[in-house]
């Protein structure tokens, strides 16, 4: 009998890592982190991508587990990608985006705008700490290391959303399955 191999796609690779990240925070074990940092992006945006790596090296530096820290559409545009937009009530985010998540009593959502493609060769990603993204992460360094408390409200160019009566386990499920609808799992 011959074995078939299903080729992996945006859609699976993406709806593989929302699983794995509804699996994470229903397991707790990040409970000691204070936020998640969602990337939402094409595959041709990789200046995105090498923000993510930035976040990346620091989250693990922190001890941050998979599901503190996630990204979507890396290898292109996917169902679960667009779907995270509108189940977080994000209407005004674009692709690509970062969207960090504060939960507790309710969601706390702080999104920015990340720049877009490829930089041309040669040239530096424009990463000072007056880059809202760039802010963030020294926020939650500082957090991390200092205790003293997190917040991203000060931080020009971050757009918050707030909702109260939300639950963080429960909008990624209800997420999951929304995307559940839209593809072949």
């Amino acid at each position: 009998m011959a074995v078939i191999e299903q080729q992996e796609t945006p859609d699976s690779h993406d709806y593989g890592k929302l699983t794995k990240w509804h699996d994470g925070l229903v397991s707790g074990s990040s409970a000691d982190f204070p936020l998640c940092a969602l990337f939402l992006a094409s595959g041709e945006d990789i200046r995105a991508h090498n923000i993510f790596r930035v976040y990346r090296t620091s989250f693990e530096s922190l001890g941050a587990g998979f599901h503190d820290l996630v990204i979507f559409g890396q290898h292109g545009l996917s169902s679960t990608c667009t779907e995270l937009i509108p189940g977080f009530g994000l209407a005004d985010v674009t692709i690509p985006s970062l969207v960090l998540i504060s939960s507790g009593q309710g969601i706390v959502l702080h999104t920015t705008t990340l720049p877009s493609g490829d930089l041309d060769a040669g040239v530096v990603e424009n990463d000072g700490d007056y880059v809202p993204w760039r802010a963030a992460l020294t926020a939650i360094e500082k957090y991390k290391t200092v205790k003293p408390r997190l917040s991203l409200a000060e931080i020009k160019g971050l757009s918050r959303v707030e909702y109260p009566e939300r639950n963080l386990i429960e909008t990624v499920g209800q997420i999951k399955k929304q995307v559940e609808k839209t593809i072949i799992v």
